[in-house]
């Protein structure tokens, strides 16, 4: 499987709703052979729907819901594991995690089963399924779907999580800025990890190095609101100061 073209067609498809073979096999200087393997792929996915000569998206709309998810895990995939080996340090034996519905965090659940008897309370669609996978003991806080994200948000949702104490917390966001900001576009899954890094112990923003130095309009919290910064680099080497307390 080739995820960066496939996340071209996605990406693609998602604004034209209908991709031709030829044109894709000439814009990503592939073979027909292997633009139609990844078109079956993603057919298997129920993420398209395959025609004569190329694809469409499904006329339900449900996978105009789930590519955007799927595009953002395949994006910064390799950034994504290595944060997930250097997350699963930071818990023990018997812990209660706080997930947020990112990709980042997502990618943590592999590697839970290295610990005992932990448990996991997670706003991520998901990441409740993988959980599942895994026979993780696991909570979900329940709300409102947000369907572009796979997030479940709300008041429920908050009021799920504030009825809980959790050592650690794992989240991610659109751009930590140099002035020590996490921000985002959806204001909506920031409140949900607000209530998370406030009722755990530790909380830790997973940040792939290409969203460093990025800026967006909703304020998430600052850098003094957290416990550290996990990332792909190592974040001395960079040529500005990104510290916690």
């Amino acid at each position: 499987m080739n995820s960066e073209r496939q996340k071209h067609i996605l990406e693609k498809i998602l604004v034209q709703k209908k991709v031709t073979v030829k044109e894709l096999a000439r814009e990503l200087y592939a073979s027909e052979p292997s633009i139609r393997r990844d078109l079956a792929d993603l057919e298997k996915q129920n993420l398209i729907k395959r025609v004569h000569g190329g694809a469409i998206l499904e006329e339900t709309g449900t996978s105009a819901m789930k590519i955007p998810f799927v595009i953002r895990e395949m994006e910064q995939a390799d950034a994504k594991i290595t944060m997930a080996q250097k997350a699963v340090e930071y818990i023990k034996d018997n812990d209660v995690i706080f997930l947020d519905a990112s990709s980042s965090a997502y990618n943590i659940i592999p590697y839970l089963p290295l610990k005992n008897n932990i448990t996991v309370i997670t706003s991520g669609i998901k990441a409740l399924t993988k959980l599942s996978e895994y026979n993780i003991k696991t909570i979900s806080t329940g709300g409102e779907l947000l369907p572009s994200c796979l997030s479940l948000i709300g008041d429920e949702a908050y009021q799920t999580i504030e009825r809980f104490h959790a050592d650690v917390a794992f989240f991610s966001c659109r751009g930590l800025s140099y002035d020590g900001y996490l921000t985002d576009i959806s204001s909506a899954e920031n409140y949900v990890r607000q209530k998370m890094i406030a009722r755990s112990k530790q909380a830790f923003l997973l940040c792939a190095s290409e969203k460093i130095g990025k800026k967006y309009y909703h304020n998430l919290c600052t850098m003094n609101d957290i416990s550290g910064v996990i990332s792909e680099v190592d974040l001395e080497t960079l040529p500005f100061d990104i510290s916690c307390p």
